[in-house]
């Protein structure tokens, strides 16, 4: 049996978590087989066996009577910590973020990974500690929109069970052995290169994997530019090290041993500098945690060197093969991690083009389809990403990591202080790289998984010598990218999508031909929900913001403003804290396609804080929303006898008890509310008094924290509105309990 063909066994199975794959691979077995299904009945079980994976990491996960719940674990600091400090609430604040391994709990058996977060506590803890603490229990529900991280997959692709806030704790036992010292190690890095913030940031993650130190510009730098991979450990640094070591294992330590040792000269020169290549390997992986890139490349030098050691020959993709089938038995939740596809793939499109093909298409191709793979995978178009790799690959793979590893070693600093030139000499290339690209990336639209699939076909098949049809077929593969859309909306109608962006407020309204954006959500050092969520929404569907605004100055709303071109037309009720803002007042009115946009509230510029907050009221073919922002109970009064009837309410300051009287439900009375608020948020938003006023009144609620990213259209068939709930229209296998089922 292939190696590929029980790697892609495995991945059915774990990817989707239904038994129907396994019913597939065992029709495939039985027609195929035949008088020789032995093998084929490998398919099967390799499914099978992704499946039961999948499934025991569901059941792993917290329960739902645990959310929510203080509970008191033992455990041991089992990653590097990241400490930062953040402006959060009005002040500075020290943050700590880990992942605790769990002894059993009498509420929860077994041992656990959980991913601790800790918001000024007075104690700091280290890499390897043995500790008592008491966390308070979430699970990794994460956001749901159609584009952003999918934190439940992430998590359960790194066996992380929950999530916690720490609420009290202390040290049993202080932290020792590897983790201990790489964590020591790269804080002596860092102090080394303390004149170089990027140096300071870089260097730790290239030597143990240590990235607490990369804030989010940094960051969003290197991914902005297609080199985001320079600096997770992975294949291309464990081939520096291994490719260096084995040259010097060849020319120097092999002819020494055979002169030396002749039971050394059984194995060749060649066979013997792999030796020390392989050690160096496994000892730059055990510096790096031995994290799944690190796993895949040592596997793979495993397997070229097992090729040589029996003097057989390998092909690259046969060794690609037995590499995936090795990884996903020792890990089959490795399918979920968008990594393992793109170094994955990325080499499996060199062994494709390199059967046949000269050097020159693998050249041309390969950066154009890993740029395509990366926009599907991270939201981001890195149109850069060929150019930037050209001149930063070389400059990491000559320069960079061997002057950091070998200033690790030997300890003299000059040599980390070289290192730390390359790093900034990359980061000012990086900058003026990024600037180059982004007039051309802002107009080209993001594809799904699916046309990117299909783009990246229609690229390997332009340049094969030979197809089995005409080649002027070809463009016919750019359909699905091309025609990626929304349904359209007849004159009159509108469309109101809520995103989930946790604790804040992100809408967009949609007519025919126009699209405005009321508030972004928040924002944080290096991103923002506008960058990971509405824009490449935005970008997919091929639209554009016509106007923006933004109810108040107040991060949760105004946070991505920055995010979104300085063109765009904004009105905000605070302008003084929203850049390159109009007044919002009363009276403003405009209408797109047959839709009314009206504000109602402030009536003058003097207001502030979150009575400041920009009321909208949009009105088309006979159906009403309303969009008051922050606004408290003191303007829902001065507004009585004024506030119109509407179809749809979102509901003030995200349900806060401040706002939604009974006396603006009894002038409004809406048929349903809409709350956009954070999961099991300490703000406690939507309060329970006012789901109790909105139930006594008859009011549906609709809740992002609940039903994810949530579109409400007007005018639908029978006079109801068209309410589609993203986490019940697209459920997702690791979104749902654990359970045997079909399908």
């Amino acid at each position: 049996m292939q190696p590929w063909k029980m790697a892609l066994a495995i991945v059915a199975g774990s990817g989707t978590g239904g038994l129907w794959p396994v019913l597939l691979c065992l029709i495939v077995a039985m027609l195929v087989g035949r008088g020789r299904a032995g093998p084929w009945l490998l398919l099967p079980l390799a499914c099978f066996y992704g499946v039961w994976q999948f499934q025991t990491g569901l059941q792993q996960r917290l329960s739902p009577d645990l959310e929510g719940k203080t509970l008191t674990f033992v455990g041991q600091v089992v990653t590097l910590p990241e400490n930062r400090q953040r402006y959060r609430f009005g002040r500075w604040q020290q943050e700590q973020h880990f992942t605790f391994h769990t002894e059993p709990h009498p509420l929860w058996p077994g041992r656990h990974r959980i991913r601790v977060s800790s918001y000024d506590f007075p104690s700091r803890f280290y890499a390897g500690d043995r500790l008592q603490l008491q966390l308070k229990l979430k699970t990794g529900r994460g956001l749901y929109n159609v584009t952003g991280l999918d934190l439940a997959r992430h998590d359960l692709a790194a066996t992380v069970a929950a999530r916690a806030t720490l609420k009290g704790g202390k040290r049993i036992d202080s932290g020792g052995g590897l983790l201990a010292w790489r964590e020591q190690l790269a804080q002596e890095l860092s102090d080394s290169v303390a004149n170089s913030p990027s140096a300071r940031a870089v260097l730790p993650a290239l030597v143990v994997g240590d990235r607490a130190g990369l804030d989010g510009d940094l960051l969003a730098g290197f991914q902005a530019t297609g080199a985001a991979h320079l600096l997770a450990i992975s294949g291309l640094h464990v081939a520096i090290i291994a490719g260096a070591v084995w040259w010097l294992g060849r020319f120097l330590l092999a002819p020494l041993c055979h002169a030396m040792l002749p039971l050394s000269r059984r194995l060749t020169q060649q066979q013997l500098g792999w030796l020390p290549a392989l050690a160096s390997a496994v000892g730059y992986s055990a510096l790096a945690g031995f994290s799944l890139p690190t796993q895949r490349a040592l596997i793979m030098l495993l397997v070229v060197a097992l090729a040589v050691m029996l003097r057989r020959q390998f092909s690259l993709w046969a060794s690609l093969g037995w590499a995936l089938l090795i990884v996903l038995l020792m890990n089959p939740l490795a399918a979920l991690s968008e990594s393992l596809w793109l170094s994955f793939s990325a080499v499996a499109v060199i062994a494709l083009l390199m059967t046949g093909h000269g050097g020159r298409r693998l050249m041309l191709l390969l950066p154009v389809i890993m740029t395509v793979l990366s926009a599907a995978l991270f939201a981001q178009w890195s149109l850069v990403s060929p150019l930037a790799n050209l001149l930063l690959i070389p400059l990491y793979s000559l320069l960079v990591i061997p002057l950091t590893l070998l200033g690790t070693v030997t300890g003299l600093d000059f040599l980390l202080e070289g290192a730390g030139a390359g790093v900034e000499l990359s980061v000012l290339g990086m900058e003026w790289l990024s600037g180059l690209a982004r007039p051309f990336s802002a107009g080209l639209p993001l594809p799904t998984l699916s046309s990117a699939l299909c783009l990246m076909a229609g690229l390997f098949l332009l340049l094969l010598p030979a197809l089995p049809f005409p080649r002027r077929l070809l463009p016919l593969w750019l359909l699905p990218w091309l025609t990626q859309s929304l349904p359209p909306l007849a004159q009159g109608q509108w469309e109101l999508t809520a995103f989930d962006v946790g604790q804040g407020l992100a809408l967009v309204v949609r007519t025919r031909e126009h699209v405005l954006v009321y508030d972004t959500g928040a924002s944080w050092p290096g991103g923002s929900m506008a960058k990971s969520i509405i824009l490449p929404w935005l970008s997919r569907y091929r639209l554009s913001a016509d106007r923006m605004v933004i109810s108040h100055g107040d991060n949760d709303h105004a946070g991505g403003n920055r995010d979104f071109a300085a063109q765009i037309s904004r009105l905000s009720g605070e302008p003084d804290r929203v850049p390159g803002s109009e007044p919002c007042v009363d009276g403003d009115e405009w209408q797109w396609d047959g839709v009314t946009f009206s504000v109602l509230w402030p009536p003058d510029t003097g207001q502030q804080g979150n009575d400041a907050s920009c009321v909208l009221l949009v009105e088309g073919n006979g159906w009403r929303a309303l969009l008051p922002g922050d606004i408290g109970r003191d303007v829902e009064y001065r507004m009585l006898g004024r506030w119109p009837a509407a179809d749809l309410l979102i509901l003030a300051h995200h349900g806060s008890k401040s706002s939604t009287s009974a006396a603006l439900l009894r002038e409004v009375e809406p048929g349903w509310a809409l709350a956009s608020a954070g999961y099991r948020h300490y703000f406690g938003h939507p309060h329970a008094e006012v789901l109790d006023r909105l139930s006594a009144s008859g009011v549906t609620v609709l809740r992002t924290d609940r039903d994810g990213m949530i579109v409400f259209r007007g005018d639908h068939h029978d006079n109801d509105p068209l309410i589609t709930k993203w986490r019940q229209h697209v459920m997702r296998p690791w979104q749902q309990p654990a359970g045997w089922r079909f399908w």
